[in-house]
């Protein structure tokens, strides 16, 4: 028996009763949902297996054994309750359950600059402009006052080289004349969040599916009341728009981050006091040589574009 060590009030176990799926059930998650982020992160066909919720109190010990009948997913727009579920063949035998071995691309909290490069001063500016709130709280922003809100990335411009392998630039259709050779500072790429919601985007902690109906999705306990709210439309032509498709690219990572046994593969703290060496603490931190290489990535990026 193994359990992910992570905070988790919805499990899902196999036929051995180790924990291969889980998540944070801040109350909007359905079980319609539950049948998407199960065929992004189990490698088996949907018709293959089945999901059954445990009869047993608290965790359990026989869950192959002691269940109750399978649980209908498609179409399911009943809540999820938080408990102990065990996923096992469509007949309710025990089955090997292959997790997909992909990781979610990893990323840090993308700051603002005092000075930044032209390109994304640009980008910051157009986003501005287009959504003059925060597209997931829905707040507005009051006689151009932005020092509570940052113009967002989707796709992270740290990852410039999978941008361009790939092939992003070719579904951009902004025409705006300064957008660059790779297109990723296109205000399709973009949008605008308070403070507090763009960590939370950049860390997978929130999501935002456009095929239900751009709803958001907060996968750890929601402090700031996110779970379940839909993103703000922007009033624009459609070339403007944030691009569907990279959001459908940033729910998947953090489905991928998120759901897997595992949990949050790039758990970083963020929080550098100042008068700290940020190159030190960053260093030094878990994980420091990718953490810093992405921070470079991302400062040197936009440089090259």
């Amino acid at each position: 028996m193994s359990r992910a060590t992570i905070r988790r009030n919805v499990h899902f176990l196999d036929g051995e009763n180790n924990e291969i799926l889980g998540f944070w059930q801040n109350g909007s998650v359905l079980w319609s949902q539950i049948a998407e982020w199960m065929h992004i992160t189990i490698t088996l066909p949907s018709v293959q297996y089945a999901v059954f919720r445990c009869l047993e109190s608290g965790n359990p010990e026989n869950p192959a054994t002691n269940h109750g009948p399978s649980i209908n997913l498609s179409g399911n727009n009943n809540a999820v309750h938080t408990r102990y579920y065990v996923v096992l063949s469509a007949n309710g035998e025990p089955l090997d359950i292959p997790i997909i071995e992909e990781r979610a691309v990893p990323r840090s909290v993308s700051y603002s600059l005092s000075n930044p490069d032209p390109r994304i001063a640009t980008f910051r500016d157009r986003v501005r402009e287009r959504d003059n709130c925060c597209m997931v709280t829905g707040t507005r922003v009051l006689f151009q006052e932005y020092s509570s809100f940052e113009a967002a990335h989707i796709f992270p411009v740290a990852h410039l080289d999978l941008w361009r392998s790939g092939q992003w630039s070719q579904r951009i259709e902004d025409d705006f004349h300064d957008v660059g050779d790779s297109k990723i500072h296109s205000v399709q790429n973009g949008i605008l969040l308070a403070s507090h919601a763009h960590v939370y985007f950049d860390k997978y902690m929130i999501a935002i599916n456009p095929d239900d109906g751009y709803k958001v999705t907060c996968f750890t306990p929601d402090a700031w009341g996110l779970d379940g709210r839909y993103m703000v439309q922007s009033n624009c032509p459609q070339r403007y728009r944030p691009l569907r498709s990279l959001l459908k690219y940033h729910f998947r990572m953090a489905v991928l981050c998120n759901m897997k046994a595992r949990g949050p593969e790039y758990d970083w703290d963020e929080d550098i006091p100042p008068g700290m060496d940020p190159v030190a603490e960053i260093s030094n931190s878990k994980e420091g040589k990718l953490r810093f290489e992405l921070v470079m990535a991302e400062r040197l990026n936009p440089l090259v574009d």
